[in-house]
């Protein structure tokens, strides 16, 4: 079974960008980490707006329950009129010594503490780079369907792998119906995704919970540790931490 330091897999990151150069983070787990780390050392998020504006912000909170994120208001005015009136926003922060970049979408006014601030929906992809001079314009690649065949005695279910993070917690989103609870073991379920090969991986079930999808269907969330070795975990991080 995996077992890794919390401590190690924080540094992990920055590891992978000293030797890649760039990372797009798929992993929610791993962006929700990266952004409590800006958060607890207090830098500073930039935007730039139209006309020819820059919002100068930092990180108030990070709300992962409701996939939303607080940032402080600028000194700038039209900045912060501005950054509310943008469908999205592409920010960007300089972070233990790598250059992050994010979306911040449907900013919208909020208050924290009787302070006004600018909250936005959490980022699902967060590109990491190494930092030099210069700003190259990147295209980040569309999110990909990764699905997952679970076993279940003679029975094969379809589900999403939605999330994985260095640590070896995986998300999945399944048919409701499927029995699913805490300790059940998923044995040899197979991983599908157009970029790569399909593989097998052994999955232990933490939680799992009621949801309802965007388009109103029921689905189950379901919570898993991944079981065995370190090249497995590799196989499956790449499809959500993907060197560019």
């Amino acid at each position: 079974m995996l077992a890794l330091c919390t401590s190690m897999i924080s540094a992990d990151i920055t590891s992978r960008l000293a030797t890649t150069g760039r990372l797009l983070v798929r992993s929610g787990i791993e962006i929700g980490r990266i952004l409590d780390s800006m958060l607890e050392d207090g830098d500073t998020v930039t935007a730039n707006l139209p006309p020819h504006l820059m919002l100068l912000s930092k990180l108030i909170r990070v709300e992962g329950a409701s996939a939303t994120m607080l940032l402080a208001y600028s000194e700038n005015k039209k900045a912060n009129e501005a950054a509310l009136a943008a469908r999205s926003l592409v920010l960007r922060c300089n972070h233990r010594s790598a250059q992050f970049a994010f979306a911040g979408d449907k900013p919208r006014y909020a208050t924290d503490a009787g302070q006004p601030c600018i909250r936005c929906g959490l980022p699902t992809t967060l590109l990491g780079m190494q930092q030099r001079r210069g700003s190259a314009r990147i295209q980040v690649p569309a999110e990909a369907m990764v699905r997952c065949d679970l076993r279940l005695g003679p029975r094969v279910f379809a589900s999403r792998l939605i999330d994985v993070s260095l640590d070896g917690i995986c998300a999945l989103i399944t048919d409701p119906a499927i029995p699913l609870c805490a300790g059940t073991r998923l044995e040899s379920a197979r991983v599908r995704h157009a970029a790569a090969e399909s593989f097998l991986v052994d999955l232990e079930v933490r939680h799992a919970t009621r949801i309802t999808l965007p388009d109103g269907k029921p689905a189950s969330r379901v919570g898993c540790k991944l079981l065995g070795s370190r090249e497995v975990l590799e196989e499956l991080v790449r499809l959500f931490i993907i060197d560019l």
